[in-house]
């Protein structure tokens, strides 16, 4: 009778660490989604082309507009200016390159293609 009394015990702490880590994973995956989500918004943002993020992200267009509604827009904007980019204006001339080097001149393209592989 003891070994059984110590089986259910060891059975049900295991059950109870078991439904720990579940809920720390699921903490987890939920803050990782939302920061991915974040970053496809911010990245559809600063491109201003849902079907151009979606194709680097990875995800499908409809699932970038649908981001674009659920993600807070102030959430956005703090994001973009923690990464100190500017968001370009959709019409007109394009602004002028930012910084001019031996190797060429590195403007707004460079900026977001970094975005592309750390942001």
């Amino acid at each position: 009778m003891r070994a059984v009394e110590q089986s259910a015990s060891a059975l049900a702490d295991a059950a109870e660490r078991r439904r720990e880590l579940l809920a720390k994973v699921d903490g987890e995956v939920r803050d990782a989604t939302a920061a991915h989500d974040l970053s496809v918004v911010v990245l559809a943002t600063i491109l201003r082309d849902d079907g151009l993020a979606a194709e680097l992200a990875g995800v499908d267009v409809s699932r970038v507009r649908a981001l674009r509604r659920m993600v807070d827009g102030k959430a956005v904007r703090e994001r973009i200016a923690q990464l100190g980019t500017v968001v370009p204006r959709r019409r007109g001339r394009p602004p002028a390159p930012e910084v001019v080097s031996r190797e060429g001149v590195m403007g707004d393209a460079e900026s977001a293609a970094g975005l592309v592989d750390g942001g």
